[in-house]
């Protein structure tokens, strides 16, 4: 059974709660959607908050927060003595010996060349792109001709990864996945995590890791710790050494240093992942945090140096926590009566950090949309879509006095999502989304809905997953001759928004 990682409060280890109020709040005014938070100071988690519908217990994808794991397999390897960082990759490639691949720059390009994103190949190659791609992914690889000196321009590219993890498979006789479950997963208590796999059986490398925040913490601590946990070294110090840059630092680009995945800017180390998907730790404070996210913009790291890292740099003294057992959220609070407070300080009986909790207790993405008044509409409806560029050939409406369900034919076959009428319902979908997710496409997914009238004629569905930084709208607009069907997602690195679909 896992350990339980121990707990603590803000004030106790150091840090000021309001700091936390204050992230959280502008996280949120910033547009920086938060699904899932955890921070740690002196090895004690002092906050944790999930954004309903998104727990604790809920894996999240990590997208390039992958490669964090990928990289962690390499250095297995490199411990293994079975590569070294300066190895050229062609050394685990003959096959492409003397074939159009076999050119000056290929030959040179360096296992550190890889890691550190500064291959020289012709482009990058992003996870979208393969995920739908069903033929080797080693040999699309290899098709981007290597055009520059490696080691000289930063170019990020998820291939990069996969090539690595490809690699550690050969060498290991493992997948990325097992080698890493088992040698340092399984020790730091990580959950039995998935990891997508390519049409060759290996491990996707950049992206397809799904955590829940908490594994990101833990890896975050580990790193953290110079990979020693509970007094074992479970990474070799000079590889973490290497992955934060003490080591043969990479020259930052805008600002920023990238080593093996992780990013240093001002107290701040993090691996990410798109959309947000953040572990970060700050040496300097003995601190670390996960957060899952869905953030466009990329700002919950730079808010988080901002209200919290920035605030301990000249942090004022904190209330003294008198009684109180960090380990005992019981005696975190005031009591029942209101007329005591667990803290030796003046004041009202509520402190920050009960109202830091409260405010975790209370985090929910799950707005309250209230109907308008609206026309009277069939209980069940059938309709067939115009030709359309997405195959759907059949669209349901059924409604139930608390209810809707929307229905989808697809090449794929009958996708349902019932939502809660003016109120949220969980559920599973098989529902197709990969054009509006980043190419992501579980079989079966979590899903939160809710459906609301929002004019006379226009019923809203709002579809969150809580397995994804995307969710959906779905605007159906009820004519005369016709019923109109809008699908739009908060956010994607393709298409936003499918095309409409006229159903008769």
């Amino acid at each position: 059974m896992m350990k339980a990682l121990p707990r603590s409060i803000p004030s106790a280890e150091g840090v000021d709660p309001q700091s936390i109020i204050d992230f959280l709040n502008a996280s949120e005014k910033a547009g920086s959607e938060i699904h899932g938070v955890m921070i740690a100071r002196h090895g004690k988690v002092i906050f944790e908050a999930y954004n309903a519908p998104y727990r604790a217990d809920i894996r999240h994808i990590m997208h390039s927060f992958t490669k964090v794991l990928t990289n962690t397999a390499v250095s297995l390897a490199y411990t293994d003595g079975l590569l070294k960082l300066d190895d050229p990759i062609s050394k685990f490639f003959p096959e492409y010996d003397g074939t159009e691949v076999d050119n000056e720059y290929y030959r040179t390009c360096t296992i550190r060349n890889m890691i550190t994103m500064r291959n020289g190949q012709q482009r990058s190659i992003g996870g979208n792109e393969w995920r739908p791609l069903k033929t080797s992914w080693k040999e699309a690889y290899f098709k981007v001709p290597f055009d520059k000196e490696p080691g000289g321009t930063y170019m990020y590219s998820s291939g990069n990864s996969y090539i690595l993890s490809y690699i550690v498979q050969k060498l290991e006789g493992k997948t990325c996945r097992e080698l890493v479950q088992e040698r340092v997963g399984k020790k730091i208590g990580l959950s039995d995590f998935p990891w997508m796999l390519s049409p060759e059986g290996v491990c996707s490398g950049g992206n397809g890791v799904s955590l829940t925040t908490e594994d990101m913490l833990r890896i975050g601590l580990l790193f953290l710790n110079k990979g020693k946990w509970n007094g074992e070294q479970l990474i070799s110090e000079e590889w973490i050494d290497y992955a934060f840059g003490y080591k043969d630092p990479i020259p930052p680009v805008n600002g920023v240093q990238y080593n093996f995945h992780w990013e240093h800017t001002g107290d701040l180390w993090c691996g990410g992942g798109m959309f947000g998907q953040t572990c970060g730790v700050i040496p300097a404070y003995d601190m670390a945090f996960a957060m899952t996210c869905a953030d466009e913009n990329y700002l919950a790291a730079d808010l988080f140096q901002k209200y919290i890292a920035d605030r301990l740099h000249d942090s004022t003294e904190i209330p003294e926590a008198g009684d109180v057992n960090p380990a005992d959220p019981d005696s975190w609070y005031a009591d029942k009566t209101g007329n005591t407070s667990p803290y030796k300080m003046d004041g009202p009986a509520v402190t920050m950090d009960d109202i830091l909790r409260q405010k975790g207790l209370r985090m929910t993405l799950q707005g309250k949309n209230i109907s308008v008044p609206h026309l009277q509409v069939q209980t069940d409806y059938v309709l067939t879509p115009e030709e359309n560029k997405d195959g759907v050939t059949c669209t349901e409406i059924h409604f139930t006095e608390d209810t809707v369900t929307y229905a989808m034919t697809d090449a794929r076959g009958r996708h349902t999502v019932t939502a809660g009428l003016d109120h949220w319902i969980s559920g599973t979908t098989t529902m197709t989304g990969a054009y509006l997710h980043h190419q992501y496409e579980q079989e079966i997914t979590l899903i939160s809905a809710e459906a609301y009238w929002s004019q006379e004629n226009v019923l809203m569905m709002e579809w969150r997953y809580p397995e994804m930084a995307f969710f959906d709208h779905l605007m159906i607009t009820f004519e005369e001759d016709c019923i109109r069907i809008d699908r739009w997602v908060n956010m994607n690195s393709q298409d936003r928004s499918r095309p409409t679909l006229v159903c008769r």
